[in-house]
C-alpha cells in the first residue's frame, strides 16, 4: 500500500505516521487517488481511513504544527468514530463518512 508521495515531503507522511503509532497498528500510507492513511486499533479491531487533501499537506511545512493538528484534532474526532473515514480538507476542515 506504500507507495510515492508526488508533492509531499517524506517528512510530513513520517510526522503523521509517528502521531497515528502512538495509539493504532498497521498503519499504511497510500496516494494511489489522495493521501490516504489506513489503521488499526488494535483493542477494539476498527479500522479507518484518513484522508487528506494533498494540498493541505504540502502548505504545513512545519512538523510541529502538523503533529499539533493531527494529535489534538485528527485523533480525537477518529476516536469518536470507529470504523469510519475521516476527511481533511485543504482548509484543514474535517468531515466523518463511512468507508466504502
Amino acid at each position: 500500500m506504500d507507495s510515492g508521495t508526488g508533492g509531499i515531503h517524506p517528512t510530513t507522511i513520517q510526522a503523521i505516521r509517528e502521531c497515528l503509532e502512538k495509539q493504532f497498528v498497521d498503519i499504511k500510507f497510500s496516494q494511489t487517488v489522495r493521501p490516504t492513511f489506513g489503521f488499526r486499533h488494535g483493542v477494539e479491531k476498527h479500522s479507518w481511513h484518513v484522508v487528506f487533501n494533498e494540498q493541505f499537506l504540502v502548505d504545513h511545512t512545519s512538523r510541529e504544527e502538523l503533529q499539533h493538528f493531527v494529535e489534538h484534532k485528527v485523533i480525537p474526532k477518529v476516536l469518536k468514530h470507529p470504523g469510519k473515514r475521516i476527511q481533511i480538507s485543504k482548509w484543514g476542515d474535517i468531515t466523518v463518512e463511512e468507508k466504502q
